[in-house]
């Protein structure tokens, strides 16, 4: 028989010091940049009931991993966090900035290289309908990655009003519209052609569908074109809403990164307005999404104007290690060595040392000491120490060098920062 401490299911992975030692890395630069943009973190439960997330749409059912509580009521696990924090803010009044930092669990397919579990992060900026608030939170996005030191990255920007303005000139069942969607998602012209003959779309109506999948490129190139198309008053609001928001990222000189697409047409069925993806160069999957979702959060009959997006973190942490970004980041400043007549004072010297912040292991020493230096070094210790009564041997591994002196003399250079100084 098989061990099964070698197995583990599919879609799931373990995550070792260094790797885990990353991402905490990066999970605080989010955060602190969640935090100074005024965004305040929450969390919501693991799971959540079933009919939460069927009742508002946007994953398939086939995507959620199901449980059956002692009731009988159908439970799943966290698959998004939009949905979640929506109902934590139901009723609230004015402004709320949230952010999230959450473990997400969707039943991907394996073949597709998703994982079944990842650490997903995220704002949701509520009562706030105003473009402002769409280009702060396009903005913040970009700002994570640029944090990150990824420069080479694009977001592609679109606006959910306008095709599906034009769609409903069609005038067909919510199912066929949901079919040309797909077609125009795909950019699959040929075959979007023949199912807009087979509707019998008028011809006006059906040349601007086939022009959507092209309003791809530079934001002026595709309004311009985008304007030439508008055949209603939702369709130039979205145009005129598209506008504004590309104007403001541009005073945030981040329009360098801003592609536009309105042919982009997110799955998430409670969008409402803008949307948008994060691309990264030579990667081929999104690694962030969001948009403006104003009819999610009913108070009253009213729907609360909001906007968010989510990025995969452990995406983010494949770019880094893609580009070489992820130094090594577990490490020790110092091992203290000693031998049983040297241990008290050893163990005082290594919690002094831990008091003024740094990260010290004790051991005793070996007969063979070499060998010990060679463990160290692969663990990436910075510095042995051998006490020996009061006096001390010190092995620098980090610049090859070997010194003593008093344990006295040594804390107190290291006070006035002549010997070493701590990197944290």
């Amino acid at each position: 028989m098989e061990n099964s401490f070698d197995f583990i299911p599919e879609g799931v992975t373990d995550v070792h010091s260094d790797e885990y030692a990353a991402k905490e890395k990066i999970i605080d630069k989010i955060k602190k940049t969640f935090k100074s943009f005024g965004y305040h973190q929450v969390s919501t439960p693991a799971f959540e009931y079933y009919d939460t997330f069927t009742a508002l749409g946007g994953l398939s059912r086939d995507e959620m991993f199901k449980l059956i509580d002692q009731k009988g009521r159908i439970l799943v696990l966290r698959p998004d966090m939009t949905i979640p924090i929506a109902r934590m803010a139901a009723g609230k009044s004015g402004y709320q900035k949230y952010s999230y930092i959450s473990n997400i669990f969707r039943m991907n397919d394996k073949q597709n290289g998703m994982k079944r579990e990842f650490i997903q992060a995220g704002v949701e900026f509520l009562g706030n309908e105003r473009e402002e608030a769409d280009g702060e939170t396009i903005a913040l996005a970009i700002e994570i990655l640029l944090k990150n030191e990824i420069d080479g990255f694009q977001i592609d920007l679109g606006h959910v009003g306008f095709c599906r303005a034009l769609l409903r000139e069609c005038e067909i069942h919510k199912n066929q519209q949901s079919q040309l969607q797909y077609l125009i998602e795909q950019k699959n012209l040929a075959e979007l052609e023949n199912l807009l003959n087979a509707y019998k779309i008028k011809d006006s109506i059906a040349n601007a569908i086939l022009e959507i999948p092209s309003l791809y490129g530079s934001a002026e190139k595709v309004i311009k074109r985008a304007k030439y198309l508008i055949q209603n008053n939702e369709m130039e609001n979205a145009i005129q809403n598209l506008e504004k928001v590309y104007n403001i990222l541009k005073d945030y000189a981040y329009d360098k990164y801003i592609t536009l697409d309105l042919g982009r047409i997110n799955p998430m069925h409670y969008y409402t307005g803008i949307i948008f993806k994060g691309y990264i160069l030579d990667y081929g999957k999104t690694i962030l999404s969001g948009g403006r979702y104003d009819q999610l959060i009913k108070t009253d009959g009213r729907g609360t104007p909001a906007v968010g997006f989510g990025l995969n973190v452990d995406k983010l942490m494949e770019v880094l290690e893609m580009y070489n970004l992820n130094s090594k980041p577990c490490y020790t400043d110092f091992l203290v060595l000693y031998k049983a007549e040297n241990r008290k004072s050893a163990f005082r010297m290594a919690s002094d040392l831990r008091e003024k912040g740094f990260i010290v292991e004790t051991d005793a020493c070996r007969e063979n000491l070499k060998e010990q230096i060679c463990h160290a070094a692969a663990r990436n210790i910075k510095e042995i120490i051998e006490v020996k009564g009061t006096m001390i041997k010190v092995i620098s591994l980090k610049n090859n060098l070997i010194y003593g002196g008093a344990i006295d003399e040594f804390m107190k250079r290291i006070d006035m920062g002549q010997l070493y100084g701590s990197i944290h």
